[in-house]
């Protein structure tokens, strides 16, 4: 599991809870991340088959995991995330971010974005505090890099197109950051994919619709499983 921009392992907590008596889960943070290398390093973990969840940003990183090692890839969930590449608008939000960072620090940052981050704001006042200690616990130099891959990732839609693993795409019906059109991108690129949009949802799908999320995860695992056979796998 790939968390978000300044998030940490703790995003996708009761997502593990729910699907860890069935499966082993890893959630990952980007506490060591410095750049794209960080890819091969974290390929360098994992066992030899593995699926993969990433929110906003983890869904970046989870199609360039896929682009580098797709015989490895068993499934692939997209939770409120997109597979465009990066651009002048994303570029100029990374920058925005990244002085945000240096003049108001990681709560400054969380501050200035958090209202619209959720589509109830009684969400937002919920997890307010769990988005600040995520951020604050966020290096400066894996905070940089978040941004930086942000804004010059290459385009994942070919890579989608080539894939044949099981594709859940879970999105928020009231997403600012990745909103419907860019899920019907996704979508157009895999036909087969299983979408789910969340109505009176926004971006922080793992947080703000955590059950739908959990048990939308569980159907795409047992998709993504073996077919039995009769002896124990």
């Amino acid at each position: 599991m790939l968390p978000g921009t300044l998030c940490d392992e703790r995003l996708f907590s009761r997502q593990a809870r729910a699907l860890e008596p069935a499966t082993r889960v890893w959630r990952t943070d980007y506490r060591d991340l410095r750049g794209p290398s960080w890819c091969d390093v974290l390929l360098a973990r994992l066992p030899p088959r593995f699926a993969l969840a990433g929110f906003s940003l983890g869904g970046l990183w989870a199609l360039e995991l896929l682009r580098r090692a797709p015989e490895r890839v068993k499934g692939l969930a997209l939770v409120a995330s997109n597979a465009e590449p990066g651009g002048r608008t994303v570029r100029r939000r990374s920058a925005r971010l990244w002085r945000d960072w240096r003049r108001l620090g990681p709560e400054g940052v969380v501050e200035a974005m958090q209202a619209q981050y959720f589509h109830h704001d009684r969400q937002r006042r919920r997890h307010a505090a769990l988005l600040r200690d995520m951020a604050r616990r966020t290096p400066t130099p894996a905070a940089r890099a978040q941004f930086d891959w942000a804004s010059c990732r290459p385009c994942g839609l070919q890579v989608l197109a080539a894939s044949h693993v099981p594709l859940l795409v879970v999105s928020g019906a009231r997403d600012r950051f990745c909103p419907r059109a860019l899920q019907r991108r996704v979508v157009q690129a895999r036909p087969d994919a299983r979408w789910i949009e969340l109505p009176r949802c926004g971006h922080f799908v793992p947080l703000e619709a955590h059950s739908a999320l959990s048990r939308a995860l569980q159907q795409w695992l047992h998709d993504t499983a073996p077919a039995r056979t009769g002896a124990p796998t």
